[in-house]
């Protein structure tokens, strides 16, 4: 219902009808639009002064001195209201109920209602003034015969007799059984109620879903059940991150461009290319998502204004990449894999093992690059690479976006394309057996120049010796004594025999391999 200040309505005329192009309206809250011709506006004689099923206008809105009241009490088109509301972004409590659908017996019994209150509480005379316009559909109960038989069909138990009756007569259907034939008589206010499976559902919503026993289709057959290979390897991981602290988390599969512009991304990112959605629920959840990042930092954002200052979370979701805009075909559906940490005990190379143990996970290893990301930290990020090529980054959100989004520590994000490992979910560990022989460790501290990264010296020792088994590096240090623009870093390197014992000469010649790689590749030099 809506009350309009009668003393605000011009031209002796109430009028119904869709708004001219370009035409204007102010809601009680203040708030102008512009309307189109699909939007369905109450006028009186010479102005809108509602939008139907939405919001009245102010122009016409009570205010305390107001003397003379008009209800209105109508049913509107609930596509029409949905659609409008969501055109011009204006949502209320009344868009709401009107989207879902209203019947005609509740706008005549909400009216009667409120006409009885006004008398009752003798706050007003009600007027003989009345207009009635409807569809000419009687609001009476109407007859419905079903079959007893179908209804219990459908719920697989037989409910008895009485039960059906007794149920269906609280209801206020007035059921009257001959044999197997049930009449009822369906109130006005139920349009829902069509045939006999929205009689069973009545039904068994009473009587109790426990009174169903769960059996097998007559046609069912028991077999030896799996699950697909990539959904296990995906369960694997959840797993795996699970048990290192992390929860798991779920967003919507849309977002808005206030999120891309959240995480600084430039006008022409692919991130922006996204898909924009015909009909949104609103404009915050507008586009379909090219990438995971701003939800999660938005997560890492939520917890900790409410109160949850250190955390770790992860989402194993899709986004949605077109080809094209606007879409000639599907877009790529890509599994992506966002995790993000955030407290006082949390840092990049925390997020960094929980990226490792995804690796471990399919059998393969991670290696990291520089990255720059105009979301994250300029020194604390990277990317991830695998055979070479990025598949991801890693690294601490800016402060810039921390401050705006008011977090109190912390936050590091990282996202991977799950789609470029599918082939590594086929891949399965192979038992090695415990070496025969003691294993052999070695530290060796090299000055490199300060540009050459921990990765590659890894990866180039491990290339050096086909024995070499661990490589870990252990510390840093810049100063005087390496001189400038140069950094020593110290590794422990551990051999593991295979068919034999090392003998002194055989392990010499293995490290004088590493030490010739390291030199020719990068020009490091043994620290004494």
């Amino acid at each position: 219902m809506h009350a309009f200040d009668y003393s605000y309505l011009e031209g002796d005329a109430i009028d119904v009808r869709r708004a001219n192009e370009g035409e204007k309206i102010v809601t009680l809250d203040e708030k102008e639009f512009t309307l189109t011709s699909k939007n369905l506006v109450i006028c009186d004689g010479k102005k809108p002064v509602a939008l139907a099923g939405i919001m009245g206008g102010l122009n016409s809105e009570i205010v305390e001195t107001t003397k003379e009241v008009m209800f209105e009490s109508a049913k509107f088109a609930r596509d029409n209201i949905r659609k409008s509301s969501r055109a011009l972004g204006q949502s209320s409590d009344s868009s709401s109920i009107f989207s879902k659908g209203v019947n005609e017996y509740t706008t005549v019994m909400a009216m009667k209602r409120a006409l009885h209150l006004i008398e009752e509480l003798g706050c007003g005379k009600v007027s003989s003034t009345h207009f009635d316009v409807n569809t000419g559909n009687s609001i009476d109960p109407t007859p419905m015969t079903v079959s007893v038989k179908r209804v219990n069909g459908v719920l697989g138990v037989k409910v008895p007799d009485e039960e059906i009756v007794r149920i269906l007569t609280d209801l206020n259907f007035a059921p009257v059984l001959k044999g197997d034939e049930l009449t009822i008589q369906v109130p006005g206010y139920r349009e829902d109620m069509e045939s006999y499976p929205d009689i069973s559902e009545e039904v068994i919503r009473e009587y109790g879903y426990d009174h169903v026993e769960p059996t097998f289709m007559p046609t069912a057959r028991v077999t030896i059940g799996g699950m697909p290979m990539k959904m296990a390897v995906e369960l694997k991981i959840k797993q795996h991150l699970t048990q290192a602290g992390a929860f798991e988390g779920i967003h919507m599969s849309f977002f808005s461009p206030a999120d891309l512009n959240l995480i600084r991304l430039p006008e022409d990112a692919p991130e922006r290319h996204a898909i924009r959605i015909i009909n949104p629920i609103n404009e915050d959840l507008s586009l379909m998502r090219t990438t995971l990042a701003p939800q999660m930092i938005q997560a890492m954002a939520r917890n900790q204004k409410r109160g949850t200052l250190s955390g770790r979370i992860f989402e194993l979701g899709k986004v949605f990449l077109a080809k094209e805009l606007p879409l000639t075909e599907y877009p790529e559906e890509r599994p992506t894999l966002a995790v993000g940490v955030f407290g006082e005990n949390e840092d990049f190379y925390t997020l960094k093992g929980l990226l490792d143990n995804v690796a471990d996970t399919l059998n393969i290893t991670f290696t990291y690059a520089p990255a720059e990301k105009p979301f994250l930290h300029p020194y604390r990020s990277a990317n991830v690479l695998y055979n070479g090529k990025p598949i991801g980054y890693l690294g601490q959100v800016r402060y810039e976006i921390q401050d705006e989004l008011d977090m109190r520590v912390n936050a590091y994000v990282a996202e991977l394309d799950m789609g470029a490992l599918t082939s590594c979910y086929e891949g399965h560990k192979m038992y090695m057996p415990l070496p025969k022989f003691d294993i052999e460790k070695r530290d060796f501290a090299f000055v490199v120049d300060s540009d050459v990264t921990c990765a590659e010296l890894e990866e180039a020792i491990k290339a050096s010796c086909e024995y070499i088994t661990s490589v870990s590096l252990f510390d840093v240090y810049r100063g005087v004594q390496v001189g400038l623009h140069k950094k020593s870093m110290a590794f422990s390197v551990v051999f593991t025999p295979k068919n034999e014992a090392f003998t002194d000469a055989a392990l010499d010649g293995y490290v004088a391999t590493v030490l010739e790689n390291l030199k020719t590749r990068f020009g490091a030099e043994l620290r004494a």
